[in-house]
């Protein structure tokens, strides 16, 4: 199904000696259709000229302007979110397709009696009850928390992961002799679509695992990238870090940008240069918390095997099919930070081999 999403991203949105400005629209397109059929089984592409993917992106946004702004009471940010009508049609938006996605389920499953759930909506609507609630009812999924699922599920899983993808086609325009050695890993093993372009090699489990470099710059973009600005723990007890005195009860922000390019664990190259190479030589054993794109513990992040199979397949994928991406004097870098931190200029050429 990712294979089949990476075409489709390909070749609706890939044109030969083109300048591409709006890469990033197009990546956060991919996977929020891989959520879709994985998750729910929905084509997420139908409304691709409807307003529900602007209610995404708007809904983001205000939830992250209360977020990062740590100062003002949560009852004074909810009365902001409840007037917000641009807030406020986006959840609508939102809600309404959740409703739909529901529904549509519970006819399938009507349809399908005593049949195994084989995706995540599935399994979320043969676990509702209305009562849940109730201290005397059995255990379930209210509608609010089914809600909850699918937007968690929808948000957290295409934002990140269109954002890396970003960045690796960001990198790479700038390193072109990265795609240069990934194509002929793809060509040792004998991955490389035909010369007469009739035929690509299917991608599995067993030889994507196989790819050792093409693996190393999906790690190199999410060890560069810092797809998340930052994640946040609660100090459990009171402590004292480099001379700071942290109490129990205080949120600490933890900016994984300076962690994953700090110079004190990273010594293959210099830490803010995109190389791939580094995790095949010294840093390929690097201290585990010197790089955690999904966080540590058991609040890491929930989707990263997914993310990372995502990832590491578009990235095969373009290259499979001889795809060159060309960096151009307009393609001049810089992030924009919100849920994630995405390419803030990018306008890159697109070539096919």
């Amino acid at each position: 199904m990712i294979v089949q999403c990476a075409d489709r991203f390909i070749d609706q949105n890939l044109h030969p000696d083109q300048i591409h400005r709006d890469l990033v629209s197009c990546c956060q397109s991919f996977t929020i259709n891989v959520i879709g059929f994985i998750g729910f089984d929905h084509d997420f592409d139908i409304h691709i000229h409807s307003p529900i993917k602007k209610a995404f992106h708007d809904f983001i946004s205000y939830v992250m302007l209360i977020f990062f702004s740590s100062w003002l009471p949560r009852w004074l940010g909810k009365i902001y979110l409840k007037y917000n009508w641009k807030y406020q049609r986006a959840y609508r938006l939102i809600h309404e397709l959740s409703e739909k996605l529901v529904e549509e389920e519970q006819k399938k499953e009507s349809e399908m009696e005593n049949q195994r759930p084989k995706n995540l909506i599935a399994s979320l609507v043969s676990s509702l009850n209305e009562e849940a609630n109730d201290e005397q009812a059995s255990s379930g999924l209210t509608r609010v928390e089914i809600f909850d699922e699918i937007l968690m599920m929808i948000l957290a899983g295409y934002e990140t992961t269109s954002t890396a993808l970003s960045w690796f086609i960001f990198f790479v325009s700038k390193n072109p002799q990265v795609q240069q050695k990934m194509k002929e890993e793809l060509r040792e093993h004998h991955l490389l679509m035909t010369d007469d372009l009739k035929y690509v090699p299917q991608l599995t489990e067993e030889n994507l695992a196989s790819l050792i470099h093409c693996e190393c710059v999906t790690k190199e973009v999410l060890r560069l990238a810092s797809v998340v600005v930052f994640t946040t723990r609660v100090a459990t007890c009171d402590t004292i870090v480099d001379d700071v005195k942290i109490h129990r009860g205080q949120t600490i922000f933890i900016a994984l940008n300076n962690i994953n390019t700090d110079a004190r664990y990273w010594h293959h190259a210099d830490p803010q240069q995109f190389v791939p190479e580094r995790f095949l030589g010294e840093d390929k054993n690097h201290h585990p918390l010197a790089m955690i794109p999904f966080g540590g513990g058991h609040r890491a992040c929930i989707g990263q095997e997914l993310t990372w199979l995502e990832l590491k397949t578009i990235i095969v994928r373009m290259m499979q099919r001889g795809i060159t991406v060309e960096d151009t004097p307009e393609n001049v870098g810089g992030c924009v930070d919100g849920f994630t931190s995405f390419p803030k200029e990018m306008a890159v050429r697109v070539r096919f081999d």
